[in-house]
């Protein structure tokens, strides 16, 4: 099997709007399409760094509950999933306003390598991950390259998506 891309991540929301507007927020996540589920409920389509985030209602018979305890990086009990990372241009500053903002800060920045990271708890107990890239030397003239290949793929996601499904 090949992989063509990365597709989506979709999240089941004890309050779909505020999920969705913490996103569009703190992250300028933009709504970018709408569509019912087989449920009859809406599924949100947000397009967060060129890639899609779906946020919708918990579907009949199954029901949110109490987040479990976030640790570093992950849930103290969980599923699998550790979290989610999103690549920010500054993570000291990202921490800082999230933090002014009420987000659980769940773990100071670090430095790994060429990596700053740290942790967050965004709605219905997902843990995000925020990383932030510090290149020196010679791949540093990657970077512009880099950033227009990103601003490139979401614009065309933007445009696939908006053609695919009902405006929001």
């Amino acid at each position: 099997m090949r992989v063509a891309a990365f597709d989506h991540v979709h999240l089941y929301a004890a309050d779909p709007a505020a999920t969705r507007a913490f996103y569009q927020r703190h992250f300028g996540a933009e709504l970018v399409g709408r569509t019912t589920s087989a449920h009859g409920d809406g599924n949100d389509f947000l397009l967060l760094g060129g890639q899609l985030l779906v946020v919708s209602p918990f579907p009949p018979g199954l029901a949110p509950a109490a987040p479990p305890p976030a640790g570093d990086g992950a849930v103290a009990a969980g599923f699998g999933v550790a979290h989610v990372g999103i690549n920010v241009d500054d993570v000291d500053a990202a921490v800082r306003e999230l933090d002014a903002a009420g987000v659980a800060v769940l773990s100071p920045v670090r430095q790994g390598g060429m990596i700053r990271y740290a942790y967050v708890q965004a709605p219905d107990g997902v843990v995000l991950e925020l990383t932030a890239y510090r290149v020196t030397g010679a791949l540093r003239a990657a970077l512009p390259v880099l950033a227009g290949y990103n601003r490139l793929v979401h614009a065309a996601r933007r445009a696939l998506v908006k053609a695919a499904l009902p405006a929001p």
